[in-house]
């Protein structure tokens, strides 16, 4: 069941009929739909040229409608989805992004300063649902592995920040900084993440190995799956960085992911 259901059913619930052009065609051809018509719970009788589906039970629609959509709330989050429609991941729900930090660096979160280097040290990392994210130089780390020696390979002159969860536009909203970096893998999803990046930051730059080609010929694998897919978005790019990637994956059929790291 979804939204789409839902308003249908509750349509009939508060009208006690529908004609069957007011009703999608996914609802109609649903099982659910169907059992309702075969134990006459509703009744399709004839109007004007057409058809349309009337409660006759009245008492057994209201128990089913009940049973599917156990409450009739507006859906906020993934609890209001089982409350309404007993699945969590049955509507698109706005959650507030976890971000992980590291560094040693300066930083401000919701408009206090954080000793993120205390943190980084005692802890390996902060975490938080900030609203505001405030950093001279951010350097945006896909993986978290990485993510957790990214000093090592960069140095200590940023803010390591890793989300939870695939980063977006609306969790992007949160950060405040001058300078962003962004250390994704090699391939064509890590590609498609740093455009979306900057779409939002037109100033972002996206992180290449001084001797990438030489770690690409050492540890790059085999290209397949998703990772094989090029978006429009990537094909299209212009940005010197991004053409030299999608290139080099191409030309190779292969791409390295950003585990290329050594350190003692």
């Amino acid at each position: 069941m979804n939204q789409t259901d839902f308003r249908t059913y509750k349509k009939l619930k508060e009208d006690a009929f529908l004609t069957e052009k007011a009703i999608p065609k996914t609802v109609l051809s649903s099982p659910h739909f169907k059992g309702l018509v075969f134990s006459l719970i509703l009744e399709k009788t004839k109007s004007g040229r057409g058809f349309r589906y009337e409660v006759s039970k009245v008492t057994e629609f209201e128990s089913f409608f009940k049973t599917h959509f156990p409450e009739d709330i507006e859906v906020k989050d993934k609890s209001d989805n089982v409350r309404k429609f007993r699945n969590s991941k049955i509507q698109k729900t706005v959650s507030t992004p976890i971000f992980m930090l590291r560094g040693y660096d300066a930083v401000w979160i919701n408009g206090k300063e954080l000793n993120l280097e205390e943190y980084t040290k005692k802890f390996q990392l902060f975490a938080c649902n900030a609203e505001k994210i405030e950093a001279e130089r951010i350097c945006i780390v896909e993986n978290l592995d990485t993510f957790l020696v990214a000093e090592k390979l960069l140095g200590k002159n940023y803010v390591f920040l890793h989300k939870y969860g695939r980063i977006g536009k609306e969790s992007l909203s949160s950060l405040y900084t001058n300078k962003l970096l962004v250390f994704v893998d090699y391939d064509f999803n890590g590609l498609e993440e740093f455009l979306r990046i900057r779409e939002v930051f037109e100033f972002a730059q996206l992180h290449i190995p001084e001797n990438y080609d030489e770690l690409f010929g050492m540890y790059s694998q085999s290209l397949k799956g998703n990772k094989a897919e090029m978006t429009n978005r990537i094909k299209h790019s212009s940005d010197v960085n991004v053409v030299k990637i999608r290139e080099s994956i191409i030309r190779n059929n292969r791409f390295l992911e950003q585990q290329y790291w050594k350190y003692d």
